[in-house]
């Protein structure tokens, strides 16, 4: 048997974080504080978070120059280049990880919580871990 993470000892309770689809389709997560949350950090802090991981997400989704330049140059090359690099999609997704490492190491963790990478639940959720 093998040794468990530390931050899954005991019996843990998840809160999801729903998407919200208030202006649309585009990819983002509400900002409303779950009531299970609310006696394990302020408010604000929880709210910056999901603005910080809504704003990635909005800039991944969104065209530019150097996206369009980036697949007209894909598929000129066949989409072997994305053998040697990552869409601006996955970078931009691999950017929304790092934050929430960060946020758990900082913001999280030390409040006995821990914040889920949505693109392991398909996008559909932010999952939040509260430990025991």
């Amino acid at each position: 048997m093998g040794s468990r993470p530390a931050a899954q000892v005991g019996h843990s309770r998840k809160v999801y974080i729903q998407r919200d689809y208030s202006q649309g389709l585009g990819l983002r997560y509400s900002t409303a504080m779950p009531p299970q949350l609310q006696d394990r950090m302020p408010e604000d802090l929880f709210e910056a978070a999901i603005v910080n991981i809504n704003q990635i997400l909005a800039g991944a989704e969104n065209g530019s120059v150097g996206v369009y330049a980036e697949s007209c140059f894909a598929c000129l090359t066949g989409y072997l280049i994305y053998m040697c690099m990552d869409t601006h999609y996955e970078r931009s997704l691999k950017e929304v990880r790092k934050l929430i490492e960060e946020y758990n190491r900082t913001v999280f963790m030390p409040r006995r919580l821990m914040m889920i990478d949505p693109s392991e639940r398909g996008l559909r959720v932010i999952e939040v871990v509260l430990l025991s």
